[in-house]
Formats: C-alpha cells, sequence, structure tokens
C-alpha cells in the first residue's frame, strides 16, 4: 500500500469541511507526517487538532462555489506540491465535482466526475438510477405537487420516511440530526411535505424498513478512474443515535463475504454510472422478506472511515496514492471483529435501549470488547475533545479562541 516513499515528501491534503469527519481526515494524514489544511465554515473544534497545520474559515463556502475556488487558488500558491482535496459533507462534494473541471491542473481531487456525484448525493436521481439497476432498495415515491402527495399519501403504508434529495439541506433548514421526516398518518405527510417544500427541500416519501440497527450493513471502498475497486471493506452497525434514522455509534469490521452478492451488484452500478472516488454503500436488511435494500452510496468520507485503516485496510490512504498517481494493488483482505464507537452517543444509545429494555447494562459493557476505535477522543491528540466540551458549555469563550486561530474570510476569499 506503501509507496516507499516517506509521506513527508508527499503531497500536502486539503479538507474541505468540518466535523468528525474532517477531525478523522487531519488524524488519518497527520499521524503520517502528511501536511494537512482546513477550510471550513463555522466554529469547528477539527481546527485544534495537532495534525492541522493551518485552518481557514469562510463565510459562505457552502453556498457559494466561487469562494472556494478563490481561496484554492490561493492557498495553491503557497504549496511546493499539488495538494489532494477532500470534502466532508455532500454540499462540498458537489462543489468539488464542479471545480475539478475548472481547476484540473492545479489540485489532484478524490471526488468523482460531477455527472455521477450528481447521482450519488441527490437521492432523488439515486433512486431513480436504481430502478434501472435491479439493485434491491426501499419503496419510493417522487411526489412533484401538492396533488401528488396527497394521491401517494393515500396509497402508502404509515409510518412513511419523508426523504430529502439532499440531506444537508434538510439539516440546515431545520437544525436538526436527523435524516428526515417520519409521517404516522396522511395528515402528517402533508404538514411535512408542505414545510419542505416551503423551505426549498426536494424530498420523496419512502417506506420504512423495519429492523434494528444491527440489520445495517456498510460496504466501502474507493474505485479508480477506471471504475473498478481498488480496496473493499465491510462493517456492520450495532447501534445509532438518534434512534430513529440516526448516525453509527458502534460498528465492527465484518467478512466481506457476507456482502458477496451485494458487492457485485455495487460494483457494476458503479461502473453504469461512471464514478470514481470514495464510496461507502449502506445496506439494511428487511425483516419482511429478508432481502438487504440499498439505503444510499455516500460519494465522501463518512463517519468511522478510520475503522478500515485499523483493521489493515486503509481506504483514505488508497484514495491519496491513487489520487497523486502512485499505484496500488486491490485488497479486500483486513482484520474482522474490531470496533469503532462514538462513545459519548453510544451511552446515549444505549440508555435510551435500556429503558426501553431491548438491553441490559452487562450486554451493553461486554458489547464494548474489541473497541480499537474511538471516533473523537484521541490520546495522541487530545484537544479537539476538549475544545468540544468548551463549545457546548461555554459558546463564547469558544467563538473567542476559534477566532484568534483562524484567519476569517468574510465573503469573499482573501490573499494568504
Amino acid at each position: 500500500m506503501n509507496s516507499g516513499k516517506t509521506e513527508k515528501s508527499k503531497n500536502p491534503v486539503i479538507v474541505v469541511g468540518g466535523g468528525l469527519t474532517a477531525l478523522g481526515m487531519l488524524r488519518a494524514f497527520g499521524e503520517r507526517g502528511i501536511d494537512v489544511y482546513l477550510i471550513t465554515d463555522k466554529n469547528d473544534t477539527a481546527c485544534y487538532s495537532k495534525f492541522c497545520k493551518r485552518s481557514f474559515a469562510a463565510t459562505g463556502l457552502r453556498s457559494n462555489r466561487s469562494i472556494l475556488k478563490s481561496l484554492l487558488n490561493n492557498i495553491g500558491k503557497t504549496l511546493s506540491k499539488r495538494a489532494v482535496i477532500y470534502p466532508t459533507s455532500d454540499l462540498n462534494t458537489l462543489n468539488l465535482a464542479e471545480l475539478k473541471d475548472e481547476l484540473p491542473d492545479d489540485y489532484c481531487f478524490v471526488v468523482g466526475d460531477k455527472e455521477p456525484v450528481k447521482i450519488l448525493v441527490n437521492k432523488g436521481k439515486f433512486y431513480r438510477a436504481l430502478a434501472q439497476s435491479g439493485i434491491n432498495y426501499p419503496k419510493t415515491y417522487f411526489p412533484e405537487t401538492i396533488k401528488d402527495a396527497k394521491i401517494i399519501g393515500g396509497q402508502v403504508k404509515y409510518p412513511v420516511f419523508i426523504r430529502p434529495a439532499i440531506t444537508q439541506l434538510f439539516s440546515h433548514a431545520f437544525t436538526t440530526s436527523t435524516k428526515g421526516f417520519k409521517a404516522h398518518s396522511s395528515r402528517e405527510l402533508m404538514k411535512f411535505y408542505s414545510l419542505s417544500m416551503k423551505h426549498g427541500i426536494e424530498v420523496m416519501f419512502q417506506e420504512i424498513i423495519p429492523g434494528p440497527p444491527t440489520n445495517s450493513y456498510q460496504l466501502e471502498g474507493y474505485y479508480d478512474i477506471n471504475y473498478k475497486p481498488k480496496i473493499l471493506f465491510a462493517r456492520q452497525r450495532l447501534r445509532i443515535w438518534p434512534p430513529d434514522f440516526g448516525n453509527t455509534t458502534l460498528c465492527v469490521s465484518i467478512p466481506i463475504s457476507e456482502l458477496d452478492s451485494e458487492k457485485n451488484k455495487v460494483n457494476q452500478f458503479i461502473k453504469d454510472i461512471g464514478y470514481n472516488g470514495l464510496a461507502s454503500a449502506e445496506f439494511k436488511k428487511d425483516n419482511r422478506d429478508g432481502v438487504l435494500k440499498l439505503l444510499e452510496i455516500n460519494a465522501r468520507p463518512w463517519w468511522h472511515f478510520w475503522l478500515s485503516k485499523a483493521c489493515g485496510a486503509d481506504i483514505i490512504f488508497v484514495s491519496y496514492l491513487n489520487a497523486i498517481g502512485e499505484k496500488t494493488e486491490y485488497t479486500e483482505q483486513y482484520k474482522i471483529g474490531i470496533k469503532s464507537t462514538f462513545f459519548v452517543h453510544d451511552v446515549m444509545a444505549a440508555g435510551k435501549m435500556m429503558l426501553t429494555k431491548n438491553i441490559r447494562m452487562s450486554e451493553w459493557v461486554s458489547s464494548l470488547a474489541g473497541i480499537r476505535q474511538f471516533a473523537f477522543l484521541s490520546k495522541k491528540d487530545p484537544t479537539p475533545f476538549f475544545m468540544e466540551l468548551v463549545a457546548k458549555d461555554f459558546p463564547l469563550a469558544h467563538k473567542m479562541i476559534f477566532s484568534g486561530k483562524n484567519q476569517r474570510l468574510n465573503g469573499q476569499a482573501a490573499g494568504i
């Protein structure tokens, strides 16, 4: 996997976006001695990582692609080698896919070409593409008008998931950690549909696949410019938070043979749409028919990507090596039974399950065996964890500290 050169001599990395994924990216490359720069549009605790060489906060970054382009142009002038760029959100993925054509010689892009990226990021386009692929997925309806919504609302079985086409737009509009609305009646469905339309959020109506979090599986990897996988990895979700449509709080690596059929289908789908780049496909087993159904494919780094590295299959570094033109051999070999946790959220998830008598304290404790990776807290890089505590309990103090650390670019990218 390693080319033999020291990582110090390699191209730097620019991470666009913040949050837990950005922190994981800073650590993943920083621990290899690779310079990492962070571009974010909010007061993000990832910038306190000791592996962050320099951070920049730009107002309007996600909504205005020209701001990102100008900033990248200025940063690029200060670098001796072409940087490899990674997004951490869907909107930044879309922006970088567009800029990939505008800045082809200035940076190494891990994101795919814009048309296939749009298919994966926009869930409306995604499910329509799946309809032509033969891959099983939840029954999904696409209302275009109030009249459509009323007709569909009288046909579906409740509860129904009202899923946004682009999750990040939904979370920004409604400032929530959930990924959509859950309607228990036609009245609720119409209320949520109207609210979404008011905010300009495209949505679809989707059946909810029953079953616990343990029915969810992720197939993850990187696909090269010929749409072929260079590395693949599989994990199983064990717990989530929030309980409905939440994020993984505990997961475990599993043999890829458990998703052999799904692997072949995803590989063909990726080839059919002409996508190259990172991919994390989520399946959920439907208890009603025993079939694994595809929920989404992320076209960017994701939470718990660090688990693959801990298991010996470093997806992110393989994507980096391919981006700078170094060859890697295909692999799907890694350790199984290794776990990753977002511990604070897992405590919340387990607490809720204990209240509903879905887990006992002893079962929760025993489930923590095998953890090698913690999402936030790191002995090698503890400051972001403590700054996150400051941000929650003392937001004004955190804002003052953050403003002193970062170069803030209001509205347009200033010179570096």
